[in-house]
């Protein structure tokens, strides 16, 4: 039997620039600390599935007000580790990585 934990998700797998749509802190669920920011971002090439990618001990690089408006933004992301789990018999993944930079808007 697998269990949730057995699950990777390979980085490499996935494709090299994100839509981010969403920007929260990242907030430790039993200490109430704040470990860095959240970033919510859509996968195009994987029918725009959705991955929250936690970065510790960061800043947002762009505020909740600028994403609302602007809708979407074109990230990278380095140093992408993923992670899978099962919960209630729905298949989650989540991440964490070193660092995010806005793509340069044409």
């Amino acid at each position: 039997m697998f269990k949730g934990q057995d699950f990777v998700l390979d980085p490499n797998l996935l494709e090299k620039d994100f839509q981010l749509v969403e920007v929260a802190d990242w907030v430790d669920f039993n200490s109430k600390e704040k470990l860095g920011t959240n970033y919510t971002v859509l996968l195009p090439k994987c029918r725009f599935e959705k991955i929250r990618v936690g970065i510790k001990n960061s800043t947002p690089i762009i505020s909740a007000d600028e994403l609302a408006q602007k809708g979407q933004v074109a990230v990278v992301i380095d140093g992408l580790q993923t992670k899978a789990s099962l919960y209630n018999g729905r298949l989650s993944v989540k991440a964490e990585a070193t660092s995010i930079k806005r793509i340069a808007e044409k």
